[in-house]
């Protein structure tokens, strides 16, 4: 387990400073040169209304529209001495900025507006100046869903509208993005989902059938004191299996045909990473783009950087421009090394790309360590699920770069419980000294990847996995019986890691969660283990083995 270092005085005091005046973080004033009109009401098919701020060029003009929608309350922004708390208790791993009108993960409106955009910025049902529905609105749910078509549909036939619309947003505005456009409003012409899950009770709520328990309590009680809120921790309580409610909020991915800009963010591990894997691998649009990065969530969001490859991507989609955007590379990839420091950035033309091999090695349970030969004595390697963790090393023979989701096959047997989670991370060492690399939130002493796999919840669809891709239903309970052997599939998060010769890969298997220490640092946590063992087994039967994706050069 990571554990957090002690602090030193100077370093409460610098935390403590950073509270009252994030350092890397820039709020600045809006442009007098951008027109904004408030509590603008968006009609609704069911007679209702959305309460939005708009934001647009003061000339008069046709202009595309940005839309999006979200629970954080499109007024509550960093102004008047008001600073978002998330970005008050998260570090920043790069500067930030955007305007004193940019509501919380949404699109600056200062910087779209002066681009020529209108951007409309919406409350959600019950929250900010919205009216409340009959019943509290689900998150995500099929009202939202309908809301956010409307809202595209009013925005396009506008006096001041070119008649294109783009949804664009972060994590929340992220996620909300897939459902609506798999509908296909007539009027939206290209999407930005940057970070958002798309699949809610495998990457967030349930990932590989585990339970999260902190930051969803967190989450969700937060969000009824900001309005009228459904209870989302209930559900998450009541419904332990992947049943036909939480398959409601999945979006028919092929169905998504509008030209996509999407980003996967290496850092944002058990919440977005392979959310946002799946839906670009799995939608159907003839036109799509992929961002990946390992900093921080909202530092790449606001980055000059990127700001240019969206505006790039909105100017030819939204506004027609000719300006190169079909021929731009397919994918960004960025590879980190060293924690924050990005060793490359290259382009290629699929994800994963396409030079992957996956290769495998075998869990060595006599030795400790990963075998390129599958040619080993037979072992069971014991765990105790509570405290106890099992390790399995590989020294790195030639520079090497890992890129993508890796796969471990595990036959696991279970003593004194039938069921159980299992947590699976990927370690690296350098010169005897683990690497740290950027976490969820800005969590600076991440590991390089990881996954969680409940033992009950094993079976695998075969029709929706890959090679090296498992994917699972979540649907029946299959405790184990005394003295079985289960073969298990997990798939890790995907990631870009670079190992030089000499350097050491470390498999760790255990029954909690990799990262410990305080809330807020890092709020996700996972339902543990308090009893049993665990038996790991290998043999020519029982054949456990990793799956690396290594680049061929």
């Amino acid at each position: 387990m990571i554990v957090q270092k002690k602090n030193s005085p100077k370093q409460i005091l610098r935390k403590l400073r950073s509270l009252i005046k994030p350092p890397n973080v820039m709020i600045k004033e809006i442009s007098p040169a951008i027109k904004i009109l408030r509590d603008v009401h968006i009609p609704t098919r069911d007679g209702s209304y959305l309460s939005a701020n708009i934001y647009m060029p003061a000339y008069a003009g046709a202009f595309a529209a940005i839309v999006s929608l979200h629970p954080a309350r499109k007024d509550v922004l960093c102004k008047d001495g008001y600073m978002h708390i998330q970005l008050r208790l998260a570090r920043q791993p790069g500067q930030i900025s955007f305007s004193n009108e940019t509501s919380f993960e949404a699109p600056d409106p200062d910087f779209w507006a002066a681009n020529g955009y209108a951007v409309i910025n919406i409350d959600k049902r019950g929250f900010g100046l919205s009216p409340k529905s009959k019943e509290p609105q689900v998150y995500f749910g099929e009202e939202e869903i309908e809301d956010i078509y409307d809202a595209i549909e009013w925005a396009a036939v506008q006096p001041w509208s070119n008649g294109h619309v783009g949804l664009l947003g972060v994590s929340y505005l992220a996620i909300n993005q897939y459902r609506v456009a798999a509908l296909n409003p007539p009027h939206l012409k290209a999407i930005i989902p940057w970070e958002g899950v798309s699949d809610l009770y495998k990457d967030w709520f349930y990932p590989g059938g585990v339970m999260e328990v902190g930051f969803t309590p967190f989450l969700f009680s937060r969000l009824q004191t900001f309005g009228d809120g459904f209870d989302m921790g209930k559900q998450q309580r009541d419904r332990p299996t992947r049943d036909e409610w939480w398959q409601s909020f999945v979006a028919d991915f092929e169905k998504i045909t509008v030209p996509m800009l999407n980003c996967i963010s290496f850092a944002s591990q058990m919440m977005h990473t392979r959310g946002s894997q799946r839906v670009y691998e799995r939608a159907g649009s003839a036109h799509k783009w992929l961002y990946t990065h390992r900093g921080g969530e909202w530092t790449a969001y606001y980055s000059a950087e990127v700001n240019a490859l969206m505006l790039k991507f909105f100017d030819h989609f939204l506004k027609g421009e000719d300006n190169g955007m079909r021929q731009h590379p397919k994918v960004r990839l960025e590879i980190h090394e060293f924690g924050d420091e990005v060793k490359e950035v290259r382009y290629e033309n699929q994800w994963p790309p396409e030079n992957v091999v996956w290769t495998p090695f075998y869990l060595d349970g006599q030795n400790g360590i990963l075998s390129s030969t599958p040619e080993l004595p037979d072992a069971t390697a014991t765990f105790e699920l509570a405290n106890g963790r099992l390790q399995y090393t590989y020294i790195f023979k030639r520079d090497t770069e890992v890129v993508g989701p890796l796969k471990l096959v595990l036959y696991i047997e279970l003593d004194g419980c039938d069921d159980a989670n299992i947590f699976a991370g990927i370690q690296k060492f350098h010169d005897g000294k683990e690497v740290n690399f950027d976490g969820t939130y800005g969590f600076p002493n991440d590991i390089v990847t990881k996954t969680a796999q409940r033992v009950a919840l094993r079976t695998v669809n075969e029709t929706l996995s890959t090679p090296y891709a498992p994917e699972h239903d979540f649907a029946i309970l299959k405790p184990l019986q005394k003295g079985e052997i289960a073969k298990m599939e997990l798939q890790f998060e995907p990631s870009a890691t670079y190992f030089r010769k000499g350097d050491e890969l470390r498999l760790v298997l255990q029954g909690q969660y990799f990262i410990s220490g305080a809330k807020i640092n890092q709020p996700f946590t996972y339902k543990r283990n308090t009893v049993g063992t665990g038996k790991v087994h290998t043999s020519a039967q029982c054949r456990s083995e990793l799956w690396l994706p290594i680049i061929k050069k």
